[in-house]
């Protein structure tokens, strides 16, 4: 069984990345422990949100710049997108 530890130690943030190969399997862990807390490091990386929330959800964020990126030829064509309207 192979293990790779990464660790990095932030201002108030310690982050460690664990991956393992076992038989049959493959586990990556990745661990994060703020001290004080995590309400207190919210305050710190407000700024950075909106890059955070591409990087949470890649595939919600690129659908949303299609859907802006075709929807004035789309309108000019009259086929208005449809998705997530009711």
């Amino acid at each position: 069984m192979d293990e790779t530890r990464i660790t990095a130690a932030l201002p108030n943030l310690d982050v460690q990345f664990i991956h393992r190969d076992e038989p049959g399997a493959e586990i990556v862990a990745i661990q994060l422990r703020a001290t004080p807390n995590f309400e207190a490091l919210r305050g710190q990386f407000a700024p950075m949100m909106p890059m955070a929330a591409l990087w949470l959800a890649p595939m919600q964020a690129w659908t949303s710049m299609v859907q802006q990126a075709w929807a004035p030829w789309l309108a000019a064509m009259g086929a208005a997108p449809r998705i997530g309207r009711e």
